[in-house]
Protein backbone atom coordinates (compact mmCIF):
# COMPACT_ATOMS: atom_id res chain seq x y z
CA UNK A 1 0.00 0.00 0.00
CA UNK A 2 2.90 2.47 0.87
CA UNK A 3 4.65 2.00 -2.72
CA UNK A 4 1.65 2.58 -4.07
CA UNK A 5 1.09 5.87 -2.07
CA UNK A 6 5.02 6.86 -2.79
CA UNK A 7 4.41 5.85 -6.57
CA UNK A 8 1.32 8.25 -7.02
CA UNK A 9 2.66 11.06 -4.74
CA UNK A 10 6.11 11.00 -7.63
CA UNK A 11 3.78 11.17 -10.32
CA UNK A 12 2.15 13.75 -9.30
CA UNK A 13 5.18 16.17 -8.45
CA UNK A 14 6.42 15.18 -12.00
CA UNK A 15 3.07 16.50 -13.50
CA UNK A 16 3.54 19.54 -11.36
CA UNK A 17 6.93 20.17 -12.87
CA UNK A 18 5.73 19.72 -15.89
CA UNK A 19 3.23 22.49 -15.58
CA UNK A 20 5.62 24.25 -14.25
CA UNK A 21 7.96 24.11 -17.10
CA UNK A 22 5.20 24.65 -19.52
CA UNK A 23 4.04 27.64 -17.34
CA UNK A 24 7.63 29.16 -17.76
CA UNK A 25 9.04 27.64 -20.55
CA UNK A 26 6.78 28.22 -23.50
CA UNK A 27 6.36 32.17 -22.81
CA UNK A 28 10.09 32.45 -22.60
CA UNK A 29 10.97 30.48 -26.08
CA UNK A 30 7.64 32.42 -27.56
CA UNK A 31 9.72 35.75 -25.98
CA UNK A 32 12.96 34.69 -27.31
CA UNK A 33 11.80 33.81 -30.45
CA UNK A 34 10.15 37.34 -31.02
CA UNK A 35 13.06 38.99 -30.04
CA UNK A 36 15.46 37.43 -32.52
CA UNK A 37 13.29 38.08 -35.39
CA UNK A 38 13.38 41.49 -34.30
CA UNK A 39 16.91 41.52 -34.20
CA UNK A 40 17.29 39.57 -37.32
CA UNK A 41 15.35 42.20 -38.60
CA UNK A 42 17.26 45.08 -37.28
CA UNK A 43 20.46 43.53 -38.50
CA UNK A 44 19.71 42.68 -41.98
CA UNK A 45 18.17 46.68 -42.16
CA UNK A 46 21.52 47.98 -40.67
CA UNK A 47 23.42 45.63 -43.19
CA UNK A 48 21.01 46.72 -46.48
CA UNK A 49 21.92 50.06 -45.18
CA UNK A 50 25.79 49.38 -45.10
CA UNK A 51 26.16 47.61 -48.33
CA UNK A 52 24.04 50.21 -50.06
CA UNK A 53 25.89 52.07 -52.91
CA UNK A 54 24.28 55.56 -52.18
CA UNK A 55 23.29 56.22 -48.48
Amino acid sequence: MMRWIRARRRGAVAVEYALLLMAVGVPAVVGLTAGGVQMLTNYREARNSMLAPFP
